[in-house]
C-alpha cells in the first residue's frame, strides 16, 4: 500500500471514530432531569416539587399590578436543598418550541428570598408572561446557577406543566388575575 492509501485510509478512519465520540459541547451540557407536575423530583443539590400552574392576563404581585395581552403563568414551587444552604437561582419557562421565557425581573417576578436552608422546604411561586401560542407544552426549568452558560455539567430540573391549548385560551380571557404570593419556609398555611 502506498503511503496516499494510507494516509486516506486513516482519514477515513478518524472521521468514524470522531462521529461515535461525545462533542465537547456534549460532555458540558446539563443534565436535565424530567419530572412532572405534584412529583418529587431529587437532584444533586436538593429536592423540587412544583405544583399545579395557574394563569391570567393580570398579575397582581408585590410590586405592583401588571396587565398583558398574552399570558401570566403562576407555578409554585417547593425545594428543600440538601447539604448544605441552597438558592435556586435560575428560573424560566421554556416553550415547545425551545423559546426560553426568564423570570426575575420587575414583570416577571422571582424570589426566593435566599438559600433555602437544607432539610426545609421554603415555598415560591414564579409568574412569567408568555405569548399566549407559547402555553401549550411549556416546561419550567430550574438551576442553582443564575447564568444560562454556566450550567454545565449540573442537575438541571425540568418540569413539563401539563399545560394544553386550551388552557391558553382561558388564561387569555380571564382579566381577574392571579396573584403572586411571597415566598416563606416550611409547609403551607391553610388557606
Amino acid at each position: 500500500m502506498s503511503v496516499g492509501a494510507l494516509l486516506v485510509v486513516a482519514l477515513a478512519l478518524g472521521q468514524a471514530v470522531e462521529r461515535f465520540l461525545p462533542s465537547r459541547d456534549d460532555t458540558l451540557r446539563p443534565f436535565e432531569r424530567a419530572g412532572v407536575v405534584g412529583e418529587p423530583l431529587s437532584l444533586r443539590y436538593g429536592t423540587i416539587e412544583v405544583g399545579q400552574p395557574d394563569g391570567s392576563t393580570v398579575l397582581h404581585a408585590p410590586g405592583g399590578v401588571y396587565s398583558t395581552t398574552g399570558v401570566y403563568v403562576v407555578v409554585p414551587i417547593t425545594f428543600t436543598a440538601k447539604g448544605e444552604p441552597q438558592p435556586l437561582a435560575y428560573v424560566a419557562i421554556r416553550d415547545a418550541e425551545g423559546r426560553v421565557y426568564r423570570a426575575g425581573s420587575r414583570r416577571n417576578p422571582w424570589s426566593m428570598l435566599g438559600a433555602a436552608q437544607p432539610g426545609i422546604p421554603r415555598q415560591a411561586q414564579i409568574a412569567v408572561e408568555l405569548p399566549v401560542d407559547a402555553v401549550a407544552g411549556a416546561q419550567v426549568v430550574l438551576a442553582p446557577r443564575p447564568n444560562d452558560m454556566d450550567h454545565r455539567r449540573d442537575d438541571v430540573a425540568v418540569v413539563d406543566l401539563g399545560l394544553t391549548a386550551t388552557d391558553a385560551q382561558e388564561w387569555a380571557t380571564d382579566d381577574d388575575g392571579v396573584t403572586l404570593e411571597p415566598a416563606y419556609d416550611g409547609e403551607r398555611p391553610p388557606s
